[in-house]
């Protein structure tokens, strides 16, 4: 008797096993949604050397299918030190798109960033196993990588005669003087900034008062390296109006603004 329910139970294991793997389903592959149905809208980076920044894009699908977990997967030259994941649906009767958003560390100042690129990844279809496929998309991205310089020792002087001595923040003259302004530029950064990139504009505020004016760094300079201590000497115009003007002292990189302090000058009767 118990030999009969041994051979039951082993027959009885056989056919279970025959009907199991005759209900095996068959999967069949969904192709990815294709790189040119993904579009990438990516501004202009400007960014100093060395520091963190947040940037967006816009991802837009053209496909029918959804495409998933889309991030950022590398941003060249940049470090990608963080990601947002978002997922787009497929289009119905116009394309679908979405903001992704991420964090770039920028490389050194002297870095070639004429191939810079973005890529993002993203899973869509199915292999043969029902698995997403990871696929990618790349744009080209116009990249500005900024020296990290700042002005210091700012300030108005008695005459050009007095440029290493303390400098104000505010100054008092009447109109027909010449106005003084004493200052140098330090590097902050990590690397050598060859001379003659980097001018310093003096920008007056009220026209009536005094023009603007421009000097150009030719110093290069290293690591925690300085320019020489330089002067503007502003004339300020006969006919000015007495009162406060603010005067804007901008270190330039061609049009982009490395650092810019404020001074008040003042006109007396």
């Amino acid at each position: 008797m118990r030999e009969l329910v041994q051979k039951i139970i082993v027959i009885t294991s056989l056919l279970a096993l025959v009907l199991i793997s005759g209900c095996t389903t068959t999967i069949e592959p969904v192709d990815p949604v294709s790189p040119e149905n993904v579009f990438l809208d990516a501004s202009p980076v400007v960014i100093k050397e060395f520091q963190e920044q947040d940037i967006s894009l816009r991802v837009t699908n053209n496909a029918t299918q959804s495409i998933d977990s889309v991030m950022v997967s590398s941003y060249m030259p940049f470090t990608v030190t963080g990601t947002d994941s978002v997922n787009i649906a497929g289009k119905e009767d116009t394309a679908e798109s979405a903001i992704l958003n991420a964090k770039i560390m920028a490389p050194a100042f002297d870095t070639d960033v004429n191939d810079s690129v973005v890529t993002i990844s993203y899973l869509s279809g199915a292999d043969d196993e029902g698995l997403q496929m990871t696929k990618t998309k790349s744009v080209p991205v116009e990249v500005t990588i900024l020296p990290d310089v700042k002005l210091q020792f700012l300030g108005f002087v008695a005459d050009m005669d007095s440029l290493r001595t303390s400098a104000s923040e505010t100054w008092d003259l009447k109109a027909g003087d010449n106005a003084t302004i004493t200052f140098s530029v330090k590097n902050e950064g990590q690397s050598t900034i060859p001379g003659g990139l980097m001018t310093v504009v003096v920008d007056v505020d009220n026209k009536l008062i005094a023009d603007q004016a421009s000097m150009n760094i030719t110093e290069s300079m290293a690591r925690s390296g300085t320019s020489h201590t330089k002067g503007f000497s502003i004339p300020v115009k006969q006919d000015a109006p007495n009162g406060e003007t603010d005067v804007y002292v901008r270190l330039m990189y061609g049009d982009h603004i490395l650092d810019e302090q404020t001074l008040v000058l003042t006109v007396k009767l």
